[in-house]
């Protein structure tokens, strides 16, 4: 595949998927608005701590898709049907087997669930029948799904993306419509399975058109080598999923064991807004994963670590961006424009949430790199050990910050995961890019990422300050135009920033050639 292709397909890739986390961010919002409204905070709260248990069971998955889009490299370039067809037929097994554990899991949790909820919420269903509808709907969304993989590997992933935008609206109108007519929370999870479950089989219809070698009965198992290669990257991937699962849902559920439901619930509204910025923004670089991992076969090493430099100048363009903004709109968005000052945690909670933000995305150059490289194996303890100290941490600061109240108790536990970030991930992840990958001393890396992150923190508090003197000022009484304000602030502030201290180097001149002359070959 030549590089005209890579950049082709990597950007079609992006924009599609950009374009579903869009509309699935814009479709979250609007569900959640009429969820709130329409059957209250409790409820949130449930919802966000089963969806967050329920997401650390995800962990039984290991990074198995992650192992197998690698494996899937070679024949599909070399058009090795055969090969193809056993590695699938592997991976349908092992994500049946998945779905069962995630059952049986789910079915052992049953007990431990008043442990788990602090109060238990004031609702008309019994919170084990909402759990076991959360299990079922979780072990279900591995039945089928698992043929998309197939194709993300060939570069294909806009496919999935065009199915999934026209689901979102069909799923987010339906559901709507059930909570505002019947205003029953069963009925909404009932549909909500069988719509997943759905769309998995439908997706699965198109893979097998294109691929009909999926259709085939004479396949055979893995060859020694084959094996021998996944089994190895699994066992790497595993950890890394573990403990990406559990610094993700640590937060939620030790919150849930210090504070009611009511504050869980607070916490998702949170949550929804950076994740759903954070998946977006890492669709940027994960849909570059397929391109880089053709080009690390031709490439020079200077040539993959120029690409490495560009992509992270630009997710620090955008990282810049995105935290200067969440620290003026933030709290404003969420008590003014969403819901009202009920549903809001103080400014020290909101850096914490910010920086763990900023540290994510910086790090997506170098997941890229590991995925796309297949550096499973190196360094395959870091998760673990960041995971846990995560837990420790947010089990101690929880313990001692929640003296102080509820605000301190949560800025406590959410404090934890950037601090294990910063002891782990953040410089041994980069170490073993450098190592494995390109050879060469990080002693730039370094320098170069002390520099990115000191301007994102003089451009988040120049933001905040030029807010606060501003409306001051206007003494704005609309909160429609106090917001608009804040958002135009908020735009201005960080860009001008970064141009003035980017605008004439080579990095920023790279950087931004490099996005323009690709949209420009896609149009």
């Amino acid at each position: 595949m030549n590089q005209n292709s890579r950049s082709k397909n990597s950007i079609k890739n992006a924009s599609s998927e950009i374009v579903v986390r869009l509309l699935t961010a814009g479709s979250k919002f609007a569900l959640r608005t009429v969820f709130i409204y329409t059957l209250g905070i409790q409820y949130n709260g449930v919802s966000g701590l089963f969806n967050d248990i329920l997401f650390m069971f995800s962990l039984a998955e290991l990074g198995i898709n992650r192992a197998i889009a690698f494996a899937l490299y070679k024949p599909l370039a070399n058009k090795d049907d055969d090969a193809i067809a056993r590695i699938m037929k592997f991976y349908k097994i092992v994500y049946r087997i998945i779905a069962g554990v995630i059952m049986l899991l789910g079915l052992a949790m049953l007990p431990f669930l008043k442990y788990l909820v602090k109060d238990v919420p004031d609702i008309k269903e019994s919170i084990y029948v909402i759990f076991i509808l959360f299990v079922i709907q979780s072990a279900s969304s591995y039945l089928f799904i698992y043929k998309a993989t197939l194709l993300e590997a060939n570069q294909e992933k806009r496919i999935v993306s065009y199915v999934n935008i026209a689901a979102t609206i069909i799923q987010v109108v339906c559901e709507s419509l059930i909570l505002i007519v019947f205003r029953e929370y069963l009925m909404y999870l009932v549909f909500s399975i069988v719509f997943t479950l759905s769309k998995n089989i439908f997706i699965s219809y198109i893979t097998e058109r294109k691929f009909p070698v999926l259709k085939r009965k004479d396949v055979g198992p893995l060859t020694k080598e084959e094996a021998k290669q996944i089994k190895a990257d699994i066992g790497a991937t595993a950890i890394y999923n573990v403990s990406n699962v559990a610094v993700q849902t640590t937060d939620t559920i030790v919150t849930a064991a210090f504070f009611p439901t009511t504050i869980v619930g607070i916490l998702s509204n949170y949550r929804l807004i950076t994740n759903t910025l954070n998946t977006l923004i890492s669709q940027i670089s994960a849909s570059c994963v397929p391109s880089i991992g053709n080009l690390a076969v031709t490439a020079t090493k200077e040539k993959l670590h120029q690409l490495h430099d560009r992509l992270s100048f630009i997710m620090f363009m955008i990282g810049n961006f995105v935290c200067a903004a969440l620290i003026g709109l933030l709290n404003p968005f969420i008590s003014d424009i969403w819901l009202d000052l009920r549903y809001i945690f103080f400014m020290p909670t909101i850096v914490v949430i910010v920086f763990n933000l900023y540290l994510c995305i910086m790090q997506y150059p170098n997941t890229a790199y590991r995925n796309s490289n297949g550096l499973f194996v190196q360094g395959r303890l870091r998760p673990a050990i960041m995971a846990v100290i995560n837990v420790v941490l947010a089990v101690t600061f929880g313990t001692i910050f929640s003296k102080y109240g509820q605000q301190w108790g949560v800025f406590g536990i959410l404090l934890a995961a950037p601090i294990s970030r910063l002891l782990t991930e953040t410089w041994f992840d980069p170490y073993v890019v450098y190592k494995h990958v390109f050879n060469m001393p990080m002693k730039k890396y370094f320098l170069k990422r002390f520099c990115y992150f000191s301007v994102m923190v003089i451009s988040c508090v120049a933001t905040h300050f030029c807010i606060g003197q501003i409306l001051g000022a206007l003494d704005v009484s609309n909160v429609y135009i106090a917001f608009v304000l804040r958002g135009i602030c908020a735009c201005f502030v960080p860009n001008v920033i970064m141009l003035l201290l980017f605008f004439r180097t080579s990095i920023f001149k790279e950087s931004v050639g490099m996005v323009l002359s690709t949209i420009l070959k896609r149009k």
